[in-house]
């Protein structure tokens, strides 16, 4: 992937010269993490041993024998106990409604607030550790060499990826050369429009908590244009 970008930047079959690889694969990993973040493309179904009288947890945190539990964590789907039952999702005035004590209540885990990009809290804390599963969406793997295959759909790769690796090295360039990109990260944006739909037909019904960002009526008319003060512009001859 990282030679088609190089490519279709006029780079030749030689490999890349004026765009470094290694700036190329940083930025279709750029474009990897953003559509991923746009669509919720990933998923992911873990066990995570909830210690005993705890009520708050940053998720990107979380441990267990050393090691990150949720190193890809990007927002909650689904948790469920070690039965299956569903602890349910609530807002934070929720649960100081349901029980002013809330953050200092005993017993099985019933339901889960979310602030902020990983900060969860629990209600109610189990007094010994408890076994949840938390499906999550995740982030996609890094790309590092040019055989790497992107986690997302193929048929997303030109038209996403791709695209978006040409407009974000040509970000550097400015004025024109980017203006002419600029149509590039508008079909990027199609895309994720398009996968994201799918996303969220599937999470509605697999009863998920959450579901991708709201782009389809996301209006990016203003987002694709250049300000004609930004375009150098011939000087007019001195006098």
């Amino acid at each position: 992937m990282q030679t088609v970008v190089s490519q279709r930047l006029n780079e030749g079959n030689s490999g890349p010269v004026f765009y470094p690889a290694a700036e190329i694969t940083a930025a279709l990993n750029e474009g990897l993490r953003f559509f991923v973040l746009l669509t919720l493309g990933l998923e992911q179904t873990t066990s995570w041993t909830v210690p005993a009288d705890t009520t708050f947890f940053h998720m990107l945190q979380v441990t267990s024998g050393g090691n990150p539990v949720f190193p890809d964590w990007i927002v909650c789907l689904r948790i469920s106990d070690a039965t299956g039952a569903k602890v349910r999702p609530a807002r934070y005035d929720d649960l100081f409604a349901l029980n002013p004590q809330w953050r200092n209540s005993p017993g099985s885990p019933v339901r889960y607030c979310v602030r902020g990009a990983d900060y969860l809290g629990l209600y109610q804390q189990p007094a010994a550790p408890a076994v949840l599963n938390v499906t999550y969406a995740r982030g996609p793997v890094p790309l590092v060499s040019g055989g790497d295959v992107p986690e997302i759909p193929a048929e997303y790769h030109p038209s996403a990826l791709v695209n978006y690796g040409i407009y974000r090295m040509r970000q550097g360039e400015g004025a024109q050369e980017f203006q002419k990109a600029l149509p590039m990260f508008d079909e990027f944006l199609k895309a994720a429009k398009h996968y994201a739909a799918y996303v969220r037909a599937r999470n509605i019904g697999s009863r998920y908590d959450a579901v991708p960002f709201e782009i389809e009526s996301f209006d990016t008319s203003q987002l694709l244009k250049l300000r004609k003060d930004l375009v150098p512009t011939a000087r007019p001859p001195e006098t």
